[in-house]
């Protein structure tokens, strides 16, 4: 399991984003100990060729280690062509038939990675992902980044996601999922409960419990970072 000497979770009502901070537990824990606090940012970007400069002033003063965007909306030539600073392109999942949507993961070039090619068991607006092995000194991690559009078959997504987390269970690695289901998390409903017990079968539990998405008239949570951690 993940242990967490602290973990905070943020929410930022402008940029409709969510960061998990795993702060160094004490040395006295018995559990894995990082070397470093590292901290995971996602966020559903709703296109990152035109938003890109504007995500990097944001975190300029503290950048994070890992970036998840969802609804990416490039190909995966034109993924290939945007440029940050200091970060990697992980991985990454592009539409070949329909607009939009996609995922990607960014890490930062102090981090060793490889990434798990998890396309077979996407299908374009249904289930979108994407998934890296993160490389820490005492534990490797997995990072998977999930979509599911609004207009796509909710039928199929917890399937879909369940084979996935199926094929990499058996890896020696511990997972955190980015996702954005949208499905508001905030509502007790039948679509939240399925994956809420099916994410709970492999240790998955959810980590924000605030709104991420504000408006006039209305909250949602429809963004989620779900980790193994000790209940």
């Amino acid at each position: 399991m993940i242990f967490m000497g602290k973990l905070s979770v943020k929410n930022s009502d402008a940029l409709n984003s969510k960061s998990v901070v795993l702060t160094q537990p004490s040395k006295s824990t018995s559990l894995s100990v990082f070397k470093w606090n590292l901290m995971i940012f996602h966020q559903s970007i709703r296109g990152i060729s035109n938003k890109i400069d504007g995500f990097v002033n944001t975190i300029v003063t503290n950048p994070p280690h890992v970036l998840c965007f969802t609804e990416q909306h490039l190909k995966t030539y034109q993924l290939d062509n945007i440029l940050l600073q200091t970060y990697k392109l992980g991985d990454n999942f592009c539409r070949k038939i329909y607009r939009n949507g996609g995922v990607c993961i960014y890490i930062h070039e102090l981090f060793q990675f490889s990434n798990i090619n998890v396309y077979n068991f996407c299908n374009e607006k249904d289930l979108e992902a994407c998934l890296i092995k993160l490389y820490l000194p005492h534990c490797t991690i997995g990072i998977v980044n999930v979509y599911g559009s609004p207009t796509g078959n909710f039928e199929h997504f917890p399937n879909n996601l369940e084979t996935l987390l199926n094929s990499i269970s058996s890896n020696s690695m511990e997972l955190i999922i980015c996702r954005d289901f949208n499905i508001n998390f905030l509502n007790n409903t039948t679509h939240k409960q399925l994956l809420n017990s099916l994410l709970a079968t492999y240790g998955l539990y959810s980590t924000v419990q605030l709104p991420t998405r504000i408006c006039n008239n209305s909250v949602s949570t429809v963004g989620n970072i779900f980790i193994n951690k000790v209940k």
